[in-house]
């Protein structure tokens, strides 16, 4: 069956077997435009800063969001497991609010926390998608990718630029920021039975489900909390390392 005739079915619609493979032809190939789309858009920014290019980035995730809603809702496919509560969903708040605050610790702390939290989290989307089960052109496929892609694109842009410098003696807030976010979602999971943010199982065939399969169900939670502690260290030490790399004073020696 050509997956195309799909377009427009949400998960509930489809038969098993037309979605697409983690890390087959078309995935990587989606992942390779990803890569070269949000490179380029990083070396045009940081040649030249525009306030409205990274404003578009930020107010046009929560309006792809809402035309996602709205299609579900037409379609009287809207359920619980659509609401925008997934780590990468806080980039719908924090994005803009990041665009309207004026320079200050504020709008430092909620900087750091979309370049070392909301970033790699949507790398993870990008790598290890939780809707595989729809064909890679579809509606819900297209614009998990597109949100993503944008989702990344903007603390890219931001650290490539260096507006944004997150510092590992600041790390701290992103950590207990995380943490804060993360504790009524664990709590709407275990009341919903949902998902979000994966605290109660992992999506197959991702390392998540290496993690449960490994610490068991009891186990899961604590693991899957320091594996996203270490992931935040890893990111912060990164980009350290590429400011030091790259900063001028280095290259003038």
């Amino acid at each position: 069956m050509n997956g195309i005739e799909y377009f427009w079915y949400v998960e509930s619609d489809l038969p098993e077997g037309i979605g697409f493979d983690l890390f087959g032809r078309a995935h990587i190939l989606i992942l390779c435009i990803v890569v070269a789309v949000v490179a380029g858009a990083a070396f045009l920014y940081r040649r030249k800063k525009r306030t409205l290019f990274i404003r578009c980035i930020a107010f046009f995730l929560p309006v792809l969001e809402t035309v996602k809603i709205l299609y579900l809702i037409g379609t009287g496919h809207m359920n619980i497991g659509y609401l925008p509560l997934h780590l990468c969903s806080l980039s719908i708040g924090l994005y803009p609010l990041f665009t309207v605050l004026k320079p200050g610790s504020m709008k430092e702390c909620v900087g750091d926390f979309c370049c070392i939290v909301l970033l790699p989290a949507g790398l993870s989307a990008l790598l290890f998608p939780d809707w595989t089960m729809y064909p890679i052109i579809s509606f819900m496929s297209l614009t998990s990718f597109l949100w993503h892609t944008l989702q990344i694109m903007f603390p890219i842009c931001l650290l490539c630029s260096q507006e944004v410098r997150p510092q590992m003696k600041n790390i701290w807030r992103s950590l207990l920021l995380f943490l804060l976010f993360s504790i009524p979602i664990g709590i709407f999971d275990r009341i919903t039975t949902c998902n979000y943010w994966f605290l109660l199982r992992p999506i197959p065939g991702t390392p998540l489900e290496t993690i449960y399969q490994s610490a068991g169900p009891g186990g899961y939670l604590p693991i899957l909390g320091l594996t996203a502690a270490a992931v935040v260290f890893i990111t912060q030490s990164v980009i350290s390392l590429l400011r030091l790399c790259f900063s001028p004073a280095r290259k003038r020696k």
